[in-house]
């Protein structure tokens, strides 16, 4: 896919390895959204107030998309992606988001989905920081467990 050339640059891969929460579970943000979205007044998750490094677009991946593609998709060796993305394929229940900033990866980290589930088109150039405001959805579900929503404002 040759839709982020820019995205991510080999030299700033290996940089990426300190900040990046790829290999051990739920991230922090996708832990402050679960936080948020467990306030039963909350409406929305602004995604730029739960981050403190720079960014300007994020894309996510779906549960079970590989090293492979991800790696593809920014670009990148498979030596050089393997220290940042640890596994092989998107756990089953998570998502993968990345972030960037002036064509750099900036932020890698996993979603639990019962932080809130993603399902949306995300376009070429990505969600821009400006854009990444999510309407929270409830759903109740037969087994009595609620489904959360993320879906854009």
């Amino acid at each position: 896919m040759q839709i982020l050339r820019w995205l991510l640059p080999v030299t700033l891969c290996t940089a990426l390895v300190g900040c990046s929460e790829m290999g051990g579970g739920t991230g922090l943000i996708s832990q402050k959204i679960g936080e948020i979205i467990r306030d039963p007044s909350a409406k929305e998750v602004d995604f730029a107030k739960l981050t403190t490094f720079g960014w300007a677009y994020f894309f996510y991946f779906k549960p079970g998309t590989s090293r492979e593609e991800i790696c593809k998709f920014i670009e990148a060796k498979r030596n050089v992606c393997g220290r940042v993305i640890r596994y092989e394929r998107v756990p089953s229940d998570h998502y993968a988001l990345l972030f960037g900033l002036d064509g750099n990866l900036t932020h890698t980290e996993l979603h639990a989905q019962a932080n809130g589930e993603l399902d949306f088109e995300v376009p070429q150039e990505g969600i821009p920081k400006a854009r990444a405001v999510f309407v929270i959805r409830r759903s109740a579900s037969s087994n009595g467990q609620d489904r959360v929503f993320l879906e854009p404002k």
